[in-house]
């Protein structure tokens, strides 16, 4: 073989890449690394959305599931004690008081007011209030977010013991706030003789409402809101119409 031929090939073999094998594979590189970061970034954004659904359902299922509760421990009677920056008022012939925001006379938007028993909230000391309590599920605005008129509002909910005199009751009030989420809340009562209303006040909140439909809409973290319904019957309808107590 000739010698010139042999040195030739080797010159051959150690020759690098050329420029245009160079671009080639930087270009591939780059579409990978694009494609990659599209996947990577959209999982991530997934996630993002996930979670913040799940917190905002989770605050739902948390209001539903105790008004679910409480609103089954409604009762009739005692009627519902007079509000607690008036106690010496003459008490109500009410048993549950519900008004939506647009008529509220406590200028504090949607509130809804009963007597449960039993369902007092744990205050410290690890007791609770004995007996009948009387409920408040109120909106307010958000004090720490005064400037904001699209701020969410706070769920507030209130609970004093149902006893005379009630100006001792009101020195046991337990207040606070549910959530600070809630762009909006409605509660719809049932009753046979007059069918859905939007407020439980008048010669209606003498008695209980047979059915209590309530729909909250939160804020989540990301400022997506989203609607939640529920409803729930009044075991105790009956009685504050006269009619047989439901067993115990």
């Amino acid at each position: 073989m000739n010698p010139l031929d042999v040195n030739k090939r080797a010159k051959n073999n150690e020759r690098g890449f050329t420029l245009i094998e160079i671009t080639i594979a930087i270009s591939i590189l780059a579409v990978m690394f694009i494609l990659n970061y599209r996947i990577i970034k959209g999982l991530i954004e997934s996630k993002i959305e996930i979670d913040d659904k799940r917190e905002a359902i989770f605050i739902a299922n948390s209001v539903i599931t105790r008004l679910t509760k409480e609103l089954q421990l409604a009762v009739p009677k005692p009627k519902l004690a007079p509000p607690c920056d008036s106690p010496n008022s003459p008490s109500s012939t009410y048993s549950l008081l519900g008004e939506d925001g647009a008529s509220s006379q406590s200028g504090k938007g949607t509130t809804l007011t009963f007597t449960a028993k039993e369902a007092g909230q744990f205050i410290p000391g690890g007791t609770t209030h004995s007996g009948a309590v009387q409920i408040t599920y109120r909106l307010e605005p958000d004090p720490d977010q005064k400037g904001d008129k699209n701020a969410p509002l706070l769920l507030i909910r209130e609970e004093i013991p149902n006893r005379r005199p009630y100006d001792l009751a009101c020195k046991d009030v337990i207040r606070f706030p549910i959530s600070n989420r809630v762009v909006n809340l409605e509660f719809k009562y049932y009753d046979k003789a007059s069918g859905w209303e939007n407020n439980w006040t008048g010669g209606r909140a003498n008695n209980l409402p047979e059915i209590i439909q309530f729909s909250i809409s939160l804020k989540s973290p990301r400022g997506a809101v989203a609607t939640y319904t529920s409803a729930v019957k009044l075991t105790a309808a009956k009685t504050s119409r006269g009619g047989i107590s439901p067993a115990q």
